[in-house]
């Protein structure tokens, strides 16, 4: 059964799991404030979605106030080991799961070193927050492969070096997206078969950047690059919002095109669908009642 899910916040009851700060204002105890904050909302937020059967969520990046920062010296998962055990207890007992999506600044094919370091603690803090939940390998990271840099061939290779370099407790996690500009599915897929990392399919940015290649020759290549450990694929749908720029989601989501990429990935397999709409869980609802 495919399970349905969305992003950071919940507009139905308000909450998110994204509370931070500026990096001035950052004090061991203000940082306790957010991440107690941010735990309340996550497990609210998942008893809301349980109750309404979605089973799909993405943690904000924030989670945890400058996770991957110097600035944060709280050994958070020492201090909220019970918390975070019990929202992982919550999730594997309702057959839920959790994913996480690094900003747009973790860029792991960067020529910059300083880059490549800021983003592998960010992956590494992520991979950290769901291990404390002690979840499994199906609980992933969704990564981009970064900018072209003049030479779309050889920031390939690096990202699929850096790749290969990182430590199996980040890389068992690791998933791929292509996006609308410079990779598109066509590019992640062959970048898939060099690391073993599982490409995550998107409606929006296969429409702004499309490949020579037909979608239905492509997907059952992502779908299989889906191994049983690494749980059923991961696909993102939303809409193109009117009259803004390529590739920018819309408010809520179109129905017709909703139900159609769902008809085309069950034609492949099984899969979990995460709604990228600005409207969160009430475009959820609102897509998901249509069907009725």
């Amino acid at each position: 059964m495919t399970r349905y899910g969305y992003a950071c916040i919940s507009q139905l009851t308000q909450l998110t799991t994204n509370h931070s700060c500026q990096l001035k204002s950052v004090t061991p105890d203000k940082l306790r404030s957010l991440i107690e904050q941010n735990i309340n909302d996550l497990e609210s937020i998942l008893k809301h979605n349980l109750e309404h059967g979605w089973l799909l969520f993405r943690i904000g990046s924030s989670f945890i106030p400058f996770g991957s920062h110097p600035v944060n010296t709280l050994n958070w998962q020492e201090e909220y080991a019970e918390s975070l055990m019990a929202i992982g207890t919550f999730v594997r007992t309702h057959d839920m799961r959790l994913m996480m999506h690094p900003g747009q600044y973790t860029v792991l094919n960067s020529p910059d070193l300083l880059t490549v370091q800021r983003a592998i603690a960010e992956l590494q803090y992520s991979a950290n927050v769901l291990d404390s939940m002690n979840l499994d390998q199906q609980h992933k990271i969704v990564i981009h492969v970064g900018g072209v840099y003049g030479d779309k061939a050889s920031a390939a290779t690096r990202f699929i070096e850096q790749v290969l370099l990182l430590p199996i407790a980040i890389r068992r996690r690791l998933t791929i997206e292509h996006e609308e500009h410079a990779y598109n599915l066509k590019d992640v897929v062959a970048i898939s078969c060099q690391t073993g990392l599982p490409v995550v399919y998107d409606n929006l940015h296969f429409d702004a950047n499309p490949t020579v290649e037909p979608l239905e020759e492509l997907l059952p290549e992502v779908f299989a690059g889906w191994k049983a450990e690494d749980g059923v694929s991961e696909v993102h749908f939303s809409s193109q919002a009117v009259g803004e720029r390529r590739g920018t989601h819309a408010e809520f989501a179109d129905p017709y095109e909703f139900y159609k990429v769902i008809e085309q990935c069950s034609r492949i397999g099984d899969f979990d669908l995460m709604l990228e709409a600005k409207g969160k869980d009430e475009a959820l609802e609102r897509v998901l009642t249509d069907s009725e």
